[in-house]
């Protein structure tokens, strides 16, 4: 009987007792050995000096991990969300505080099948045809490269089979859920040739209402699809020809907002609404207040940018050729080349309100090839792995941004870009050698030398409609009052007005270009060491170092470019793994400390005028935590147990804020809960000839954190807007398997509590806007495997 996670062992008592069954079955279980492939090779899991969450497809099923950010609860110290609170469609990820905050690349690289997802766009990968999921923390610099300073998930693909094999399910649920998903593998010619395929389409009603026309939001409308021919040459030249093709057309999610500066919206009202109410009614630039409400319920939001939003969509499609050459009994050879490619319509409606403050929408396409020539070697006592790894990716974006008076008070302005070029080159080269000194004894030394070139080219016109500023005597003195257009000669003629601010009395025109250009490259050596002591056959110590890097990039604003550096991220680590109770317990840990230097941050506000995104290397951070993790078969056979723990302290040891004043005392960062643990508990057990019935639940815990980096806590308003609150959420899950395996039917639920938290949230100044978790939700899953 495979064993599989959730729910408690009393219940489970209780249950079978109900069920009428006279006894439990008492047997001494065994936890199955789990290969990982983290150190591009195959070996176990308790044999890898690295801290290491690994699932397999069963585990992932029973566990209701339907996508990436599922996996949040399933390992300590991770963060794994939509960014919700900005725009839907992307991942944000950060293991043990570290990951891609908005504006840059990935922090944790992402992997499907050894090929590296360049973009954090299409990363919201659905779960299916899986043979495993590896979750790699901390830095990954040596072998994994660039943009993994926190840590590398990999997706491993079921592999086609020998043996005919496949499966079918559909799921209904909440919201009107509908999903399909399926596989098939096996035999085309002999074993010499063998192919697979799977899909999965879903489909759901939006969760979001908004409250002008009543259309609905944060729908599913997706489709997926991934196969694969392997050719077996000879006995040691074999061929994989993979690709997977995915689309959504969802109704995107929409930031909510979680908080107003009703202060500075209120002045704002008097500028462009204060003629209206004080002096000469008519002539205020606009005839309504700015909406400083925050909505009554989260899934409440509210925009008049339907059409724009409506637009999202994202494309892509990955071809992939993967060799496998067995040089002899010491010696092998792999190849994987790739070509991704990915189509993004990406709106933005960053206000939060069914007024016009700014709104944006691009067009991206993404093309990504990958090279990676990998080769390893074996001995008795040595095993390395060396490779060279080339990225040439391209990205070509058309779209315009309109900021209107209610942000920007004294005009409208218009960004049309019709030329948004950006393009890396990566190159890099890596080895790591693991010598085992004695039988107990092993080192394991590695680096890496990249080299990264990028350049980008931006062509766009500027156009500001800028109006008129009338002199008012209010009751609070003389004021500047922006003016109507047409309403010039009306405010001139009125006694209350006795002058202008501007040379003009009606709105007047201005167009510029906005072109920048940029190059430049940067190299990192990223070394690692690891010792590793093997106590028993089935004990091991390591402590270690290790490192990685994030590129550099360009800040563009005001038609200047600037060049900012890489962040870098080393990391010391000790650890312990440990099979205990005649291997029916595993209990692995980890503390480490995490030295983090040259922060890349990004904040938005006022500019010269223009609401602009600064971005620079002003962050220094030491991250340092504890992780526990645990899965034990008790006596009562069917019956597992997991539990995962960790503790993280983050401390800013430098900061500096837009006017290069030190403010690491009132800065703090985000996505970095101090405790996060879960644990999981399930029975499985005979329904007599019928089959078996699995029952299990898992209950997960996050502390308090802010949702976004960095956060100014002199702005205690804005501050609060963006926290997540300490929270627990539950899930549960029954399963019937048949006797013969075949079929499977399960009804489950996930946030019991409809416990509703923010995920993500994103500062814009005058007002935060964010993206909330999943409410309450149910499912009927049947499938059938054959």
């Amino acid at each position: 009987m495979q064993h599989r996670t959730s729910k408690k062992s009393l219940m489970a008592i209780a249950v079978v007792s109900a069920l009428g069954l006279s006894e439990l079955a008492l047997a001494q279980q065994v936890l199955e050995e789990v290969i990982v492939t983290a150190r591009k090779r195959s070996e176990s899991l308790q044999d890898v000096p690295m801290a290491i969450s690994a699932f397999n497809a069963t585990q992932l099923q029973d566990a209701q991990i339907d996508g990436m950010e599922d996996l949040e609860r399933m390992t300590p110290n991770i963060t794994l969300t939509e960014t919700g609170g900005l725009q839907a469609g992307s991942l944000a990820v950060f293991v043990r505080g570290i990951g891609n905050d908005p504006a840059f690349g990935q922090g944790v690289g992402i992997y499907v099948d050894d090929v590296y997802m360049n973009r954090a766009t299409g990363s919201l990968l659905e779960v299916y045809d899986v043979e495993r999921i590896e979750i790699l923390k901390g830095p990954q610099g040596n072998l994994y490269g660039r943009n993994t300073i926190g840590g590398a998930i990999r997706y491993i693909s079921r592999e086609p089979s020998e043996e005919l094999r496949g499966s079918i399910e559909a799921r209904v649920g909440e919201f009107d859920l509908v999903q399909i998903k399926g596989d098939i593998s096996g035999p085309i010619i002999g074993d010499t040739l063998l192919g697979s395929f799977g899909a999965l389409y879903r489909e759901r009603d939006g969760i979001q209402t908004n409250t002008l026309d009543g259309e609905e939001y944060w729908g599913q409308d997706v489709s997926s699809y991934r196969g694969a021919l392997v050719w077996n040459a000879t006995d040691s030249l074999r061929f994989k020809f993979a690709g997977d093709y995915s689309k959504d057309e969802s109704a995107p999610r929409i930031p909510n907002r979680s908080g107003v500066d009703a202060a500075t919206m209120g002045q704002l009202d008097f500028f462009t609404n204060g003629a209206n109410s004080f002096l000469a009614p008519g002539t205020g630039l606009l005839q309504t207040p700015n909406d400083a409400s925050l909505p009554g319920d989260v899934d409440d939001v509210s925009t008049s940018n339907g059409d724009l939003l409506n637009q999202f969509e994202i494309e892509s499609t990955t071809l992939a050729m993967t060799v496998n050459w067995e040089l002899s009994d010491a010696w092998s050879l792999k190849s994987v080349t790739a070509q991704r490619n990915t189509d993004h319509i990406q709106p933005f409606d960053f206000d939060g309100s069914e007024q016009l403050f700014i709104h944006t929408i691009n067009d991206r396409e993404f093309e990504d090839f990958s090279q990676e020539f990998q080769v390893n070697y074996t001995s008795d006592s040595l095993k390395a792995v060396m490779g060279f790894y080339y990225l040439d990716g391209t990205t070509d974006i058309t779209g315009s941004t309109t900021q209107y008076p209610r942000l920007l008070a004294q005009m409208t302005q218009w960004k049309d870009t019709t030329k948004d070029d950006r393009s890396i080159e990566s190159t890099s080269v890596y080895a790591n050698v693991d010598w085992n000194i004695t039988d107990s004894w092993q080192l394991s030394l590695g680096g890496r030398y990249t080299e990264d070139e990028k350049e980008e080219t931006q062509e766009a016109t500027v156009t500001q409609e800028r109006y008129a500023i009338a002199l008012g005597n209010t009751p609070f003195g003389v004021v500047p009052l922006a003016i109507a257009p047409g309403q010039g000669a009306n405010a001139a003629a009125s006694p209350n007005f006795f002058g202008w601010a501007t040379p003009w009395s009606e709105p007047v025109t201005f167009s510029f270009p906005e072109d920048t250009y940029a190059k430049d490259d940067w190299t990192e050596f990223s070394p690692s060491v690891r010792l590793t002591w093997f106590a028993t056959d089935d004990t091991m110590f390591y402590g270690g170092y290790s490192s990685g890097f994030k590129s550099g990039g360009f800040q563009n604003q005001s038609g200047l470019s600037t060049a900012y550096d890489p962040e870098t991220v080393g990391s010391y680590s000790l650890g312990m793994k440990s099979t205990m109770l005649d291997g029916s317990l595993r209990l692995n840990g980890e503390i480490f400390y995490n030295d983090y230097q040259d922060k890349q941050v990004a904040t938005v506000g006022l500019v010269d005028g223009d609401f602009a995104e600064t971005v620079d290397n002003v962050g220094e951070l030491e991250t340092s935590g504890a992780e526990l993790e645990l899965t034990w078969l008790p006596v009562i056979d069917g019956l597992v147990v997991g539990l995962n723990v960790g503790y993280l302290d983050v401390e800013v040891k430098e900061f500096q804020d837009a006017d290069g004043n030190s403010a690491a005392d009132t800065t703090a960062i985000g996505f970095s809960p101090e405790w996060t643990a879960a644990g999981r508990i399930s029975y499985e057990f005979d329904l007599s000839d019928w089959g078996s019935l699995m029952i299990g639940a898992d209950v997960s815990y996050r502390d308090e954190s802010y949702t976004n980096s960095p956060i100014d806590l002199t702005n205690e308003d804005a501050a609060n807007a963006q926290i997540q609150d300490e929270h627990v959420i539950w899930n549960a899950v029954a399963a019937f398997r048949s006797t013969d395996d075949h079929w499977r039917i399960a009804v489950e639920g996930k946030n019991l509590d409809d416990k509703r938290v923010i995920t993500n949230t994103f500062d814009l100044t005058l007002f935060q806007t964010a993206g909330y978790n999943a409410p309450r939700t149910w499912a009927v899953t049947v499938g059938y495997d054959f």
